[in-house]
């Protein structure tokens, strides 16, 4: 019987270790890794929101493109023109406050807080519509070849009505030209929408967010695990003070001690299993091109989930270790006294 006791005991002293490590890595990457806040702090860090015009630019060009009531104009206008517009017209820190809304409403979409994912277009809407918009128009147009005789009469008799093709106006034209421009602009700017939603879960069809969902609950309660392997051992052997601190102390010394090291030399690990999460369930769910960005902060974010693993590891091992060295001190004074 006392073999049997010891050998599960033993078992059980294996698996807190395996699902203690486990629980610590994979709690924190829950905790860390759908949190808005985390990737804002690493676009910070990797200098990231230098994309915010490729991120806006891609989803308002998809719209128009998409959008059949979309502006003729606006349709003419190419990706690189959007993104050049947005970078000369929308000053660095609304670009931030931008990007910052896009991850909130990227991450509110993941943790179901909403039922889609969208970007507010008004600051781009209130630029078009001043000198900054005026002025991108005829940078844009400046760029295009020459008109022909038939696109000056087509400017001369409503400028960007109908179907057409860009073309720079000769010079003597510009003040002509100048105010069907900026009343054009201002027409062309409504049809730019206030925002953009980039997804949505549409009512009756299958939300694929539940896969995710269903991982991340598993995340959340893997310290059932160990806690419940622990209560074992404690159930088959803890019969004494001494049996308490040496069954719990070994396995408390070696999984704080081992995930320490994880937490000190495991990034690449980390980093890898958490890229996996996401390219597998939320490649779905985010935007290329802010999945692209993202990725690129898979460094950091790896440090910020390593940091408190780390913390709490490290405090585990010193539990660990003070329990073993006091049943080795009072083992050794049983021993003097006897």
């Amino acid at each position: 019987m006392e073999l049997f006791r010891k050998t599960v005991a033993a078992l059980c002293t294996l698996l807190f270790v395996l699902t203690g490590i486990i629980a610590l890595i994979a709690f924190n990457i829950e905790w860390y890794a759908f949190d808005a806040a985390v990737y804002k702090r690493a676009f910070e860090r990797q200098n990231l929101y230098a994309r915010a015009p490729d991120i806006l630019a891609g989803a308002l060009y998809d719209f128009l493109s998409a959008n059949p009531n979309s502006d003729a104009y606006l349709k003419e206008l190419t990706l690189e023109d959007w993104r050049g517009t947005i970078a000369a017209i929308v000053p660095p820190e609304e670009l931030k406050v931008l990007t910052d809304s896009t991850l909130d409403s990227v991450f509110d979409y993941l943790n179901h807080r909403s039922d889609s994912v969208q970007i507010s277009l008004l600051p781009i809407k209130g630029r078009l519509m001043g000198p900054g918009g005026m002025a991108v128009v005829q940078k844009i147009l400046s760029a295009q070849p020459a008109c022909s005789a038939e696109q000056l009469l087509q400017m001369g008799m409503g400028f960007l009505a109908g179907d057409f093709a860009l073309c720079n106006p000769p010079p003597e034209m510009a003040g002509l030209l100048t105010p069907l421009i900026e009343s054009q602009l201002q027409l062309m700017t409504l049809s730019v929408p206030n925002e953009v939603t980039l997804l949505s879960s549409v009512p009756g069809t299958t939300d694929r967010r539940g896969n995710l969902h269903q991982v991340r609950t598993l995340m959340n309660i893997t310290p059932v695990f160990p806690l419940f392997f622990l209560f074992c051992l404690t159930i088959f052997v803890v019969r004494s003070l001494m049996d308490w601190l040496q069954w719990w102390g070994y396995p408390f010394l070696i999984t704080g001690g081992i995930s320490t090291l994880i937490a000190l030399l495991g990034a690449p690990l980390v980093g890898s299993l958490v890229q996996a999460i996401l390219e597998i369930y939320g490649l779905g769910f985010i935007p290329p091109i802010l999945f692209s960005a993202i990725r690129e902060t898979i460094s950091v974010v790896t440090g910020e989930i390593l940091r408190p693993v780390f913390y709490e590891a490290s405090i585990l091992a010193v539990i660990g270790f003070v329990m073993v060295l006091t049943s080795l001190f009072l083992t050794y004074r049983k021993e003097r006294q006897t």
